[in-house]
């Protein structure tokens, strides 16, 4: 793999000839890489199609000045003319893609079937072991040439077949666990920003009722609860990182120290500065019991 500033990477360009540009896709450039922690891509206009799929961590992904913070197993796309950024999520130390790029008369409606649309460029929990295993077959260490470039061809076809979503029964399934990925996704986003579950379901354009009982049947879990997990778990590292209780309750957009004391007293059974002091003193006493 190259290195870079912000990542190792490794990629192959294509050019098509006049037979490849009378078919129905083509490769552009194939690549994957590895994201160093300061990992984060400039303002992108592509004039072609490309997929990006989430093999390891997190990737914040903002089209359009939408933000979505995606995972491992997710992919998204990017369409002809539209801006796009992304980089490392916050507060992950990992990620890992492979992406593809590709034009061609087909490759529309092949988004547009896979459920990639420029409104919702992205799907979640599509790469599987068989995805997987079409995507190895991208980076053999072979010539381009005709073989090559038919092999390469098949295989695109194969991303796309095992993306696209099978019969009536099957989209109905897929509609609501797009719901669910843009509701998850969004809360990962901005849980921050004094959201409610009602912002959510407005945000879907979801009953708040409906949204919560689909959300709790899929997740295994309340969305007012997801929520506040999110900003403990965010409040358990910044208390970690030293801190202050007042600064800690103004970046997760509570109103003051004592809501933030409140809410973090009521999910962890003590209030920050004692969870603090627990956690600081468990710490100390590993590092003597080592020595």
């Amino acid at each position: 793999m190259q290195e870079t500033a912000i990542e190792w990477f490794e990629s192959q360009l294509f050019i098509p000839d006049a037979l490849a540009c009378k078919g129905g896709i083509w490769p552009l450039r194939i690549g994957r890489n590895v994201a160093k922690p300061t990992y984060r891509t400039g303002l992108k206009i592509l004039e072609y199609y490309n997929v990006h799929f989430v093999a390891e961590g997190k990737v914040e992904f903002d089209h359009g000045g939408e933000r979505v913070v995606l995972s491992k197993g997710d992919c998204f796309g990017m369409f002809p003319g539209d801006t796009y950024r992304y980089s490392l999520a916050p507060g992950c130390h990992e990620l890992q893609m492979t992406w593809i790029s590709m034009d061609g008369p087909h490759v529309p409606g092949l988004f547009e079937r896979a459920g990639l649309s420029r409104h919702m460029p992205f799907l979640t929990g599509v790469l599987g072991k068989e995805l997987e295993s079409a995507l190895r077959l991208l980076f053999h260490p072979r010539k381009y040439d005709l073989k090559r470039h038919l092999e390469l061809c098949a295989v695109l076809y194969q991303v796309f077949a095992l993306l696209v979503p099978q019969g009536e029964a099957e989209r109905t399934r897929q509609g609501i666990d797009s719901w669910i990925a843009r509701s998850v996704a969004y809360m990962d986003t901005h849980y921050a920003e004094k959201i409610t579950v009602h912002d959510v379901a407005d945000y879907l354009s979801l009953h708040r009722a409906y949204f919560s009982k689909l959300f709790t049947e899929r997740m295994g879990i309340s969305p007012i609860r997801y929520l506040q997990k999110l900003r403990m778990d965010k409040a358990a590292d910044l208390l970690h990182a030293g801190y202050a209780i007042v600064e800690i309750a103004a970046m997760l957009g509570y109103s003051d120290a004592y809501a933030f004391t409140h809410a973090f007293s009521k999910f962890y059974g003590m209030p920050p500065g004692h969870w603090r002091k627990a956690r600081r003193s468990a710490s100390e006493a590993g590092t003597e019991a080592t020595d």
